[in-house]
């Protein structure tokens, strides 16, 4: 999957929140796992999708995230009129 990623190593800003889902995710399917409880495992599975969320949001250096600035300048700006 890796291979066909459309961004740049670099600075990842979700790289922190990423790990911590993941290794939430990961205890959650061991205990799910050793619990022998389906409903644990399944969490952990929609755990793993909500990380997975985080690589669609903009990063800073991409198209999406110029326009949310820029945006965000203009509602200040006017605010100080």
């Amino acid at each position: 999957m890796a291979l066909f990623s459309y961004r740049p190593r670099g600075n990842d800003q979700w790289l922190e929140w990423k790990v911590r889902i993941f290794t939430v995710a990961a205890a959650l399917t061991l205990g799910g796992i050793y619990l022998d409880e389906r409903w644990l495992t399944g969490t952990a599975i929609a755990v793993l999708a909500g990380g997975l969320a985080l690589r669609f949001l903009p990063g800073p250096n991409e198209p999406g995230a110029d326009e949310l600035e820029a945006a965000g300048s203009l509602d200040s700006e006017d605010d100080d009129s």
